[in-house]
């Protein structure tokens, strides 16, 4: 926060609550017998407020010239005079009543309707109020759409530290009955919005701004708990300059300046930060957008190698191939079950490639499929000879990927017994997201000796090949 200047004035806010009182004296030769005390009034904690630039005001003190009320406990008593005099300076002065008022402080009840319900705020005049039910534990709030500057900023410091406690804010308004014979409200209950700035996993308000729906006031409501240093640089930094700006004009602040007064030098360098950001918005759309196309391309891909099954799985091997700068040909189009999934072709060689999965460890039997298919090869119509096949295998779908065993068959003696390479997706998608495409070639092929060009190659260049694009390539193109 920028200091006040040297003759900037302290700005008034009006604190619902009493000021904090200090420690009584130890007094020698008194009863050491403690003594019940009266519980004592709301005392929000004690803070710096000279280095916050803030003048407190309390109790039985003068508000009608405040910038703002903070309630660090409950809803201000809007039927007091310290409010009523706030607010009445405010629409004096043509500014909007500024409140930021915490919820959810003391005694907790719960009925079958409502569930459990803490201490909500009453809102001013005929409004109603805002109702709080405590959240569980483990809430994660979120930002919520449309928020202007300040509301994002608010949102942010309450996400940066955390209250001890989520709310579920409801807005309750004033209702009238429609009974035949009932005596009509007048005047009428107020209208008005709360407007979410944070929301819960569920997409209802954890922290919001109430306005009436005339305008003249905004209610920020935030959990009790919530630290009061962050409320007070918030209003101070953000929704002051935002909402009540002649707040700080009148103690001359620094956060507030006329650009009627600026000289040539600051107006040049304001605009020359303004272009910045806007340049630097400009370059995180950008970014941001390059990184959504790349995830449309790699999610698909991702999700099929390491969760698919079916089809799902094989188009994931498939464009992993065809990244590898691999010649594939889809054999379900042409043979159907008779042969393997996918016939790779790559530096002079040929492989058959079965693709399977298990939801937990694979069955033994899987590598005598692609071994079947091996042997009706030949005996298949316009078929030329392979040098063999490799088995792909997505296995313990069930488990979290790093939960996954490293090798597909985990009893070595079965394993070194296998004839045919038998590779596991994560593998397959492991190297596919480096982009080791070498590592993908070594394991379907061998060590062919063929020098491999740089760069991904064309797709689909065999008339026989799927005409679906590889999902890396059409990346990277």
């Amino acid at each position: 926060m920028s200091p006040p200047g040297p003759s900037a004035a302290p700005i008034p806010l009006h604190i619902d609550g009493e000021p904090p009182a200090p420690p009584a004296p130890d007094v020698i030769g008194t009863s050491t017998v403690p003594t019940r005390r009266p519980t004592p009034s709301v005392r929000p904690g004690a803070l710096d407020w000279a280095a916050l630039g803030v003048e407190p005001r309390w109790k039985d003190q003068e508000t009608g010239d405040c910038a703002a009320v903070l309630s660090p406990v409950l809803g201000p008593a809007t039927g007091l005079e310290p409010y009523q005099r706030y607010v009445a300076g405010a629409r004096q002065r043509g500014e909007t009543a500024l409140v930021v008022a915490c919820t959810g402080a003391g005694e907790r009840r719960h009925n079958v309707f409502s569930g459990t319900v803490a201490p909500g705020i009453h809102l001013p005049d005929r409004f109603g109020s805002i109702s709080a039910n405590p959240l569980p534990v483990g809430v994660s709030p979120e930002l919520a759409d449309g928020l202007d500057h300040a509301e994002h900023d608010l949102g942010t410091r309450l996400l940066n530290r955390l209250p001890d406690t989520w709310f579920r804010l409801t807005y309750l308004r004033e209702s009238k009955s429609s009974r035949p014979g009932a005596a009509r409200v007048w005047p009428p209950p107020g209208e008005g919005e709360l407007r979410p700035i944070l929301v819960d996993g569920l997409g209802a308000p954890v922290a919001g701004v109430w306005m009436p729906a005339g305008g003249g006031a905004r209610w920020f409501v935030v959990p009790h708990g919530t630290d009061q240093r962050l409320l007070v640089e918030w209003l101070v930094q953000h929704a002051l300059p935002t909402y009540v700006p002649g707040a700080l004009t009148r103690v001359r602040s620094p956060l507030v300046r006329d650009p009627a007064f600026a000289t040539d030098a600051e107006a040049g360098l304001v605009e020359t930060i303004a272009e910045e950001q806007r340049a630097h918005e400009r370059r995180q759309t950008e970014l941001q957008q390059q990184l959504a196309a790349l995830r449309a391309v790699a999610d698909p891909l991702r999700d099929g190698l390491l969760f698919g099954t079916g089809r799902a799985l094989e188009d994931a091997v498939h464009d992993v191939l065809v990244a590898a700068g691999v010649a594939v040909t889809r054999l379900d189009d042409v043979y159907g079950t008779k042969s393997a999934d996918l016939l790779a072709e790559h530096g002079g060689r040929r492989v058959l490639v079965e693709v399977k999965s298990a939801n937990n460890r694979p069955p033994q039997s899987l590598p005598d499929k692609l071994l079947k298919h091996l042997n009706t090869w030949p005996g298949l119509t316009g078929t030329e000879p392979v040098d063999g096949g490799v088995l792909v295998v997505n296995h313990q779908i069930k488990l979290h990927p790093t939960q996954r065993d490293t090798e597909v068959y985990n009893d070595r003696a079965f394993a070194d017994a296998l004839t045919v390479p038998v590779i596991g997706s994560a593998r397959l998608f492991d190297w596919w997201r480096r982009e080791d495409w070498d590592a993908v070639r070594q394991a379907v092929f061998g060590d062919t000796g063929v020098a491999q060009p740089s760069g991904i190659a064309e797709l689909d260049a065999d008339p026989k090949a799927s005409g679906r694009p590889g999902l890396l390539s059409r990346l990277r193109r």
